[in-house]
């Protein structure tokens, strides 16, 4: 623990004194008080003295944290508490489960960056969090020990943009970096997560079988009964080994002995891997799942919990085990609209900030609310990013220690005076939380595939906004003309309103767009059509004040995890498919489903793209009937990948961009946040009262 305040407090770290007390009736607690001339931070674990120091630092430096990319190495006072502070936390389990966050950034993190994530989590209590890291090459590991060739086993792990959804048993070798220097490069790193983890009280939750299976493991073992999966999204098919078959156990325990070999001990495990299917004989599959997972775990850890949603299940899972020995992570609140849960062990999960969407969105008042208030064991977050959102985040992050509810405007008032250094933008803040309130983001018209009739960008969102955008230029002019000074924290917030606004407007400007195409007004049409681009522009030169909201940042932070051309390249080329298109290259679902109005990104792809698209529209003025852009068959509500002519000149565009991108740091943080957002607002000040 002493280490953690070296790590982000190294001017300090001599001013605090650790001490061990007792639990309060097994649950954590902390004390923070003076001691001769010195701060002593006391608690019944690292984990608890972890929490009481950053107490301290929201207390006497108004220090609040709201993601692993921090920096609060500056602070070079240590005031002594006047009076000893106490608190118990009342949860016992209080879990960070995200499998997407490892698509998104985990599995394209260095043990630098995960050394402050891990320090992130433990700051704010986390005493489980899930972590794969690692578990591609263990999957090598186990199946090079059963016989089959190395070539073939470093082709059947997917690349770090896939690898959780062959986790959760939905695909296997997509995009493989095909490396065994890289994978036993993740041991090593996951294997270092791990220990941390464990050093501050953190309890690693690994996977708890290897879902999918290569289909020649029957040529070597001929009594292994296999099955095929449903094809996921146009993925290849995948294979299960069917759970009543004895070689579901003596598999599965060899991967989970070789995971503790190289990771480390665990008596927490998590599983995903049920396959979405209406076939015939799905529920048995469920009952003879639940069961033989339930008796694997315990011939292998007698101490072993496994945690699994509850989306996943159904009563059949229940029909030959007892589920003593599972935790559910309640996710669609089964809790209080059946009896599948009575019963059993559950708690309540909150999700966020889905596939790091970049939309300004979070409803602070169910958080505040106490959304774990049903389940007596604690409660999990489950955001795929803490990157966006802060005062979401910050409410979440606040919430899964609270005793019970909290009030949201005295706590949206503590946020801003810590966050901004000052109360001036409380209002504002407020104003923006009631506004953008929506539990899921809306969807991003800039982001989306064009056509003439766009519902979605990303598979079940909508492009069509719940409130109303104007309101976001009132708050965005309020900050900008406040005479308060602009911490970075605030400019960075402020490009985040003016970015939503200016996106928000390209909406109806899109529409009038389409309008006077079908009614051949060429003028209005090119004139629309252009405002529309300039937005994307405008909207890429503001991301570009600042590094964290450009994609070149994001893109080379990945590929520096290669050590050699190969391996650089094929990071290079997932980190860009998940961004992408996601998917089948020729036959994508799934694409645009990881979406973000990022500097470079928006220019370079998202502009460029509706760019080639209006200016395709020119040959169909005499007569717009013609067009036919719209698919005739609608995969999750949106245009097939390939399913016309302009969508084909599309994809011939994302497949050069994904073979040819080069990153351009030009114009990065060469102007400042807040005078482009002041500029910004001004340009379009009469603009967006005609939309």
């Amino acid at each position: 623990m002493l280490d953690l305040i070296k790590r982000n407090t190294p001017r300090i770290a001599d001013q605090f004194i650790l001490k061990t007390i007792s639990d309060d009736n097994g649950y954590d607690n902390y004390e923070i008080y003076a001691e001769d001339k010195k701060v002593v931070l006391a608690g019944n674990s690292p984990l608890s003295q972890a929490m009481a120091y950053y107490d301290y630092l929201g207390r006497f430096h108004g220090v609040v944290i709201t993601n692993g990319d921090y920096d609060i190495s500056t602070i070079s006072s240590a005031p002594l508490p006047e009076e000893k502070i106490t608190r118990t936390v009342k949860k016992k389990i209080r879990a960070m489960t995200s499998y997407e966050s490892f698509s998104l950034s985990g599995n394209f993190r260095g043990f630098d960056r995960w050394e402050k994530e891990i320090d992130f989590m433990a700051m704010h209590g986390i005493n489980r969090a899930f972590q794969p890291v690692g578990f591609d090459g263990v999957l090598f590991r186990t199946l090079t020990e059963i016989g089959m060739p190395e070539n073939f086993c470093l082709e059947f792990s997917s690349g770090p943009a896939f690898l959780i959804n062959q986790l959760t048993g939905n695909i296997a070798g997509t995009n493989s970096v095909n490396s065994k220097e890289y994978l036993e490069r993740k041991i090593t790193v996951g294997k270092l997560i791990s220990d941390r983890e464990r050093s501050l009280g953190i309890e690693p939750i690994f996977p708890a079988a290897i879902p999918s299976v290569p289909f020649s493991l029957r040529k070597k073992y001929i009594k292994m009964d296999i099955f095929k999966a449903p094809m996921w999204y146009n993925f290849p098919p995948i294979f299960f080994i069917r759970p009543k078959n004895a070689f579901f156990s003596v598999f599965n325990k060899k991967f989970l002995t070789i995971q503790r070999e190289a990771l480390g001990e665990t008596h927490s495990y998590m599983f995903e891997a049920i396959y979405e299917s209406d076939k015939k004989g799905y529920n048995s599959h469920l009952a003879d799942l639940g069961k033989a997972l339930e008796e694997m775990l315990g011939e292998f850890d007698g101490d072993a919990v496994c945690y699994m949603h509850t989306s996943s299940i159904n009563s059949d899972f229940f029909k030959n085990c007892s589920g003593e020995r599972y935790i559910f992570l309640d996710n669609c609140d089964m809790n209080k609209n059946s009896d599948i849960l009575g019963g059993k062990k559950f708690i309540t999960e909150l999700s966020g900030n889905r596939y790091g969407r970049t939309g300004i969105y979070g409803n602070v008042q169910k958080i505040c609310d106490d959304p774990f208030a049903d389940s007596e064991l604690g409660g999990a977050l489950s955001f795929d990013t803490f990157d966006i959102n802060p005062v979401y985040c910050a409410a979440a992050l606040k919430s899964i220690t609270a005793d019970g509810k909290f009030d949201r405007d005295e706590f949206i008032k503590d946020f801003c005076k810590k966050r901004y250094k000052t109360d001036a933008f409380s209002q504002d803040i407020t104003d923006l939380v009631d506004l953008c309130d929506s539990d899921e983001c809306c969807g991003s018209i800039i982001c989306a595939r064009p056509c003439t009739n766009v519902k979605h960008t990303a598979p079940f969102d909508t492009v069509e906004r719940s409130y109303d955008f104007h309101k976001l230029y009132d708050i965005a002019k309020k900050i900008v003309d406040s005479d308060a000074k602009k911490v970075d924290a605030m400019r960075a917030d402020l490009q985040s309103i003016v970015r939503q606004f200016l996106s928000d407007l390209a909406y109806p400007i899109y529409i009038k767009a389409t309008e006077f195409f079908r009614e051949k007004n060429v003028r209005n049409f090119e004139q629309a059509s252009n405002l529309f681009l300039e937005i994307c522009e405008d909207i890429d030169r503001l991301l570009r004040t600042r590094s964290e909201t450009n994609f070149c940042t994001k893109y080379v932070e990945a590929q520096e995890l290669g050590s050699s051309k190969e391996e650089k390249e094929s990071l290079q080329i997932n980190f860009l498919l998940l961004h992408t298109i996601w998917g089948p290259f020729d036959h994508s679902i799934l694409y645009d489903t990881v979406w973000n109005e990022w500097g470079g990104l928006v220019k370079d792809y998202y502009e460029a793209r509706w760019h080639m698209y209006y200016r395709s529209l020119a040959a169909y003025f005499d007569n717009p009937k013609k067009l036919k852009d719209n698919s005739k068959k609608q995969p999750l509500d949106r245009n097939e990948y390939n399913g016309s002519y302009q969508a084909k000149r599309l994809a011939l565009f994302e497949n050069n961009f994904l073979e040819n991108y080069i990153p351009n740091k030009n114009g990065i943080e060469e102007e400042d946040t807040v005078e482009v957002a002041k500029e910004l607002l001004e340009k379009y000040s009469e603009v967006y009262t005609q939309f």
